[in-house]
């Protein structure tokens, strides 16, 4: 894990809206909201709409995960939140996704769980 100055949490949380899906992704030295995603599962597809604050960059990964909870689960989902450091290396970048990762597939797996 690359050292980010001791804000390498990533935190992902679900709330649950209804029979809806609102997960909140944040980390970093600097948590905001960057990007809002929201997915719906119709026709055996999954239906995105997006849109990331000017100057941030989480809504790609933000998209993918979406799109994964959204196809696994069938209902609609809303993702949205932000990670940032300052002057973030590549490698750092590259951490904080790959915990983000972690943390999405690992709630993923607990709400399963409660599920099944």
């Amino acid at each position: 894990m690359t050292d980010i100055g001791g804000a390498n949490v990533i935190s992902c949380e679900l709330n649950r809206v209804g029979v809806d899906d609102l997960i909140i992704v944040s980390g970093g030295t600097g948590p905001h909201i960057g990007a809002v995603v929201i997915a719906e599962y119709t026709d055996s597809e999954v239906k995105i709409i997006s849109y990331g604050f000017p100057n941030h960059k989480e809504e790609d990964l933000f998209i993918q995960l979406a799109k994964v909870w959204c196809h696994t689960f069938q209902q609609k989902t809303v993702l949205l939140g932000g990670i940032h450091i300052d002057n973030a290396t590549k490698a750092q970048i590259e951490d904080l996704v790959n915990q983000t990762w972690d943390k999405f597939f690992q709630l993923m797996l607990d709400q399963k769980n409660c599920k099944g």
